[in-house]
């Protein structure tokens, strides 16, 4: 079983190491899916999640943040995906992502969104409106 669980983190560690790296979205997202396929590990939701909500795939990103939802990440996911592809509701949702990642949450999503901005060729609208909610909240 120990060797099973090292060698998912492993392969999870490979695919984070391929989206730093800057891989073409395409071949991150086939990496998680073949991932996903092998554990349904509640990092393979998120980044899942991430990875469609930056393709602008509303289906598959809502899919995966069915479950993802529950972690904090996943809700700030959740509230980029609104934000993204017209969802409503979309303040309350970033109130309670706020409140269940306290201070290192929001450092994470900012980090996250600026990453998602620059790969998006500097402009993602979706990501600069949260970035900016953020970046108000550290004030």
């Amino acid at each position: 079983m120990e060797t099973m669980e090292k060698s998912f983190e492993a392969m999870y560690d490979e695919g984070l190491k391929l989206y730093t790296d800057g891989a073409p979205l395409e071949e991150v997202l086939a990496f998680f899916n073949d991932l996903s396929k092998k554990s349904n590990d509640m990092r393979v939701m998120i980044s899942l999640s991430w990875l469609h909500i930056l393709m602008g795939n509303k289906e598959q990103a809502f899919l995966y943040l069915k479950e993802a939802k529950k972690t904090v990440q996943g809700k700030f996911n959740y509230v980029l995906a609104l934000l993204a592809f017209g969802g409503t509701g979309v303040r309350e949702r970033f109130e309670q992502a706020v409140e269940a990642g306290g201070a290192e949450g929001v450092n994470d999503a900012i980090e996250n969104l600026e990453d998602a901005i620059a790969r998006k060729d500097g402009s993602f609208k979706p990501a600069e409106k949260m970035l900016s909610w953020l970046r108000d909240i550290k004030k």
